[in-house]
């Protein structure tokens, strides 16, 4: 703590004595308007857009996700344009499970908002990418027969979670890890369209493949045609007699008809390992009968890092995502590039883990405050505006039963922080509003 503070606690702490907010009796909590509270002040005013926001906010948290989704579009059509409004609305598509309607809502908003709130929008369009993940599977399931009837798409590969059949448990997280990278070579080579690895993961997840440990050729050409591929990769992984060794082998099925288009096996060091996959997908191909170009068959052989540790961090951040659990996965993810700061896929899913973490623990958006600092005069009328601006209904009752800005503290804070200026002890104010 720096001198200069230290010297003028003991006159803040009087000031805030003689102000009444120490060792008083904290105020009651004021409760929040119902949505019946706000209804009737509706029927007097019925075109208050403002009125219509809140009414809007009591309905999605009290789970009327349609009646907010109406209340919501109201006051946009009367003039609410700006970004928490239609944050709000993309609360109410999401509660009533219109992933698309949210999606669009949110990158409305997001053209807009400023870089604080993009944010947090960036982040919510991550958790409503892997809802529809989700949706996208259990529609597939609940289609398969129809489905099953339509042409894939040719050139279009899945790539399936690898089986690891082992008891190391610390090379478990491999069976994601190889995916994608077996999805991200292939990539490379342009007559291929591959399927996203979560797209697959979700699907597998839907199935519940991985508790029933199903690998065979029928159940590959299934997930197939569920995914609309045309082919379908599968791996497993296990340890050799060997101590240290892997082996890896992986069959490329036919969706249609669950015949086995090419197989292929390799084995190397467990510090090898991305030798050993680079030649297992150059087999593959090589036995499709695919012919790589030289700067295709250069982009194959690029290694994600050169960190076998880095590379696990990332496999456990993909299996952490894959469930949901993104400031586990941002931490993983995180570990990863701290080992290797050229891993560059690990920080750009820790980037998008990050923003998914926050907009998963907060609300639709959190409201960044700049503080400026304050013109001439009492602060009061500032500070109630932008109370009115968040929580209307509860500006009066917190600047009534709060003294924080008598003429004492406002005279004794700039000497004691040393400026004039709030931000430079506080920074940015978050205002967060609970999420339904």
């Amino acid at each position: 703590m720096p001198a200069r503070a230290s010297r003028f606690l003991p006159m803040l702490c009087l000031a805030l004595l003689a102000t009444g907010c120490a060792g008083t009796t904290p105020p009651p909590a004021v409760a929040p308007a119902t949505p019946a509270d706000l209804e009737a002040e509706r029927a007097k005013h019925p075109d208050d857009p403002a009125l219509l926001v809140r009414l809007g906010e009591a309905y999605l948290g009290a789970g009327e996700g349609a009646k907010a989704r109406d209340v919501l579009r109201a006051a946009q059509a009367a003039g609410r344009t700006d970004v928490r409004t239609a944050v709000l609305l993309g609360g109410a598509y999401e509660q009533l499970g219109a992933l698309d309607s949210a999606r669009a809502t949110y990158a409305a908003a997001a053209t807009r908002a400023s870089k604080a709130e993009r944010a947090q929008l960036d982040g919510r369009l991550e958790v409503l990418a892997r809802k529809a993940l989700q949706a996208d599977a259990q529609a597939a399931v609940a289609r398969e027969k129809a489905l099953t009837l339509a042409p894939p798409t040719p050139n279009t590969i899945a790539v399936l979670p690898w089986r690891y059949l082992g008891t190391n448990e610390d090379l478990r997280p491999l069976e994601r890890g190889l995916a994608q990278l077996v999805v991200t070579d292939l990539a490379k080579v342009q007559r291929l369209r591959l399927l996203e690895r979560e797209r697959a993961q979700a699907l597998v997840d839907e199935l519940r493949l991985t508790e029933a440990g199903r690998t065979d050729s029928v159940t590959g050409a299934r997930s197939g045609r569920l995914l609309g591929a045309a082919q379908v990769v599968q791996g497993v992984v296990r340890e050799e007699s060997q101590a240290g060794r892997l082996a890896l082998q992986a069959n490329v099925v036919d969706a249609k008809d669950a015949r086995v288009g090419a197989s292929a096996g390799a084995s190397d060091r467990l510090e090898r390992l991305f030798d050993a996959e680079k030649a297992l997908v150059l087999q593959l191909l090589d036995r499709l009968g695919i012919q790589l170009s030289p700067a295709e068959r250069r982009a194959i052989a690029e290694r994600p890092t050169a960190d076998l540790q880095a590379f696990l961090a990332y496999s456990r951040g993909l299996a952490r995502e894959d469930v949901g659990d993104f400031p586990g996965a941002s931490r993983e993810y995180g570990t990863a590039v701290q080992r290797d700061p050229g891993f560059r896929a690990a920080a750009s899913r820790q980037a998008a883990a990050q923003q998914a973490a926050a907009a998963g623990a907060l609300p639709p958006v959190a409201f960044a405050v700049q503080f400026a600092p304050p013109p001439p005069g009492p602060p009061t009328p500032l500070l109630q505006t932008g109370l009115q601006a968040v929580v209307p209904t509860l500006a009066y009752p917190v600047l009534q039963r709060t003294q924080l800005w008598s003429p004492v503290i406002r005279t004794l804070l700039p000497e004691v922080l040393g400026t004039d200026s709030p931000s430079s002890l506080f920074g940015d104010v978050t205002i967060t509003i609970p999420r339904p």
